[in-house]
């Protein structure tokens, strides 16, 4: 990768990070693998919305999505990513003290 390509990665994967939807899902993803059919029912959003917002974390590298017959599974693709996740929402607390 080089040099522009990364920084170009780095903005996608911040851009993707930036929407309270996209974290929720997130959030509700947590350090497990889970079909979006048990994201739709918990987000109150519409099916197509979910979806998209599940595609442009793929997109960024931070989501894996996997097929498992006509499911579609998602996990989050390292743990590092959960750790800035945790980091974040850390900081925020201490912000609001």
């Amino acid at each position: 990768m080089t040099e522009d390509e990364e920084i170009n990665w780095r903005v996608e994967f911040h851009k993707a990070l930036s929407n309270p939807n996209r974290l929720e899902i997130l959030e509700l993803i947590g350090d497990k693998e889970i079909c979006q059919c048990e994201i739709f029912p918990k987000m109150g959003l519409a099916q197509s919305t979910i979806s998209s917002y599940l595609a442009q974390l793929v997109r960024a590298d931070v989501l894996d999505e996997r097929k498992d017959g006509a499911r579609k599974l998602y996990k989050i693709s390292d743990p590092r990513i959960r750790e800035i996740i945790d980091d974040t929402k850390a900081i925020a607390g201490r912000l609001t003290d």
